[in-house]
């Protein structure tokens, strides 16, 4: 059966001599693998779409959920992430958080990562702020929505978070304050903003200096903590900005 899907390259392997084997996040099926002979052919009629991060409507034909590439229109390259070695590392790192976590019939992991991608592409925010906003919009995407309200037991403001916990704090309160992560109030607003915020304004906001840095270094941990993810591509991001 012939059938048209839309969908980005989030990896790739080599099939044969010729080929591609890609990993494909979809609108409304999760992650596909789709074989894609002679896509290393320059002459290959979809070799724009058989790349890393290539946006497009596929056409495949679909044998039993088996599935191979016949056709594709090219909808964003994303060509101007590959300019860059530390950009490319964060790219990658994004696009293997989205193959671990994508399931079917959700499309809100795809539009995630499509608003970050374009974004890293045009410098639309720093590289920190667009990984960490990406790092815990999937956490919400996933269900891991915590509540900055207020101290978890007291309900006044709070400013020290707690990853066993999952909770907000204040100093009084906090169960372990040695094992929480402090907060600056602009972290906070940030973060409830992201909360509620819809998905074509992820980055709609403006954060500086060390509120920005608390910021970042909460959506990494809390990913790790609440997820339980840490892919090998992070390191690797966090070693190119070391080279820089």
């Amino acid at each position: 059966m012939n059938r048209t899907v839309n969908g980005i390259v989030i990896r790739e392997k080599p099939l044969g001599e010729k080929g591609k084997l890609l990993y494909v996040l979809t609108q409304y099926e999760g992650v596909i693998a789709v074989k894609a002979t002679g896509a290393k052919n320059i002459s290959a009629s979809y070799l724009k779409s058989a790349q890393l991060f290539a946006y497009s409507e596929l056409n495949i034909y679909d044998k039993n959920k088996h599935y191979t590439l016949t056709e594709a229109k090219l909808i964003e390259s994303f060509y101007d992430l590959r300019k860059d070695v530390s950009v490319f590392a964060l790219a990658s790192y994004i696009c293997e958080l989205a193959l671990l976590t994508a399931v079917p019939s959700d499309d809100g992991i795809l539009r995630l990562l499509l608003n970050c991608l374009y974004a890293l592409s045009i410098n639309l925010s720093g590289r920190d702020t667009i990984k960490a906003v990406f790092e815990y919009r999937l956490c919400l995407c996933l269900g891991l929505e915590p509540d900055f309200s207020g101290c978890a037991i007291c309900g006044v403001k709070g400013n020290l978070f707690d990853f066993e916990e999952s909770a907000l704090f204040c100093a009084e309160c906090a169960p372990d304050a040695e094992r929480c992560i402090s907060l600056d109030e602009k972290a906070v607003e940030a973060l409830n903003y992201l909360n509620t915020c819809p998905p074509g304004k992820i980055l709609s906001f403006s954060i500086k200096g060390e509120p920005e840095a608390a910021f970042c270094r909460f959506c990494e941990d809390y990913l790790i903590n609440a997820a339980d993810l840490k892919p090998a591509t992070l390191d690797y991001y966090k070693q190119t900005i070391k080279d820089d």
